[in-house]
């Protein structure tokens, strides 16, 4: 099985209390959805204002879907060069059922 498959999976069951996931030979991946400032701050060219624009974007406008969108807040060339260290858990949706 695919150590990303695995990666995927135990954040997913983790909770968002986790938000640093260890990659296979390589730094700590952030889930740049329950990432606090100081964990953000921990990816190379985040530094605190790009933190806090990170963390007040997400609170505005709800969980990042993916890594590219991220660009919205750091740009394009940033959110490229981000896109091997972040990971962005599931996001859970409330779906009420169709009523009869």
């Amino acid at each position: 099985m695919r150590w990303w498959l695995l990666l995927g999976a135990a954040c997913a069951l983790s909770g968002p209390n986790v938000a640093f996931a260890a990659a296979k030979d390589g730094p700590a991946l952030v889930d740049i959805n329950h990432a606090d400032s100081a964990r953000l701050r921990a990816l190379r060219g985040i530094g605190e204002k790009r933190a806090a624009a990170i963390v007040a974007f997400r609170a505005a406008h709800g969980p990042f879907p993916g890594p590219a969108s991220l660009a919205a807040v750091v740009g394009p060339k940033m959110a490229l060069s981000l896109r091997e260290r972040v990971v962005v858990s599931a996001i859970s949706q409330r779906v009420s059922p169709p009523r009869p």
